[in-house]
């Protein structure tokens, strides 16, 4: 196997780890957006069966989907 074909090799495999990773963390953010998402609806339905004037649920159930988001991101990179 010539030099030439070996660098050739290393830069393929450099190429797939690379693209691997961004898959990897643009998975962690659909996650994240997801976690954030469903809380939010999930703080709507709440703000709407209690009938609060304030949206103290959306905010509650948001932050609460931001959390667990952070969460699940900083357990996969760690």
């Amino acid at each position: 196997m010539s030099e030439r074909d070996t660098s050739s090799d290393a830069s393929r495999a450099e190429v797939k780890k690379n693209s691997t990773s961004i898959l990897r963390f643009a998975g962690m953010g659909f996650q994240l957006a997801a976690a954030i998402g469903l809380g939010v609806v999930v703080g709507m339905k709440v703000d709407e069966c209690l009938m609060w004037e304030q949206p103290m649920g959306t905010a509650l159930f948001g932050l609460f989907g931001l959390a667990a988001g952070m969460y699940q991101v900083l357990r996969a990179l760690l």
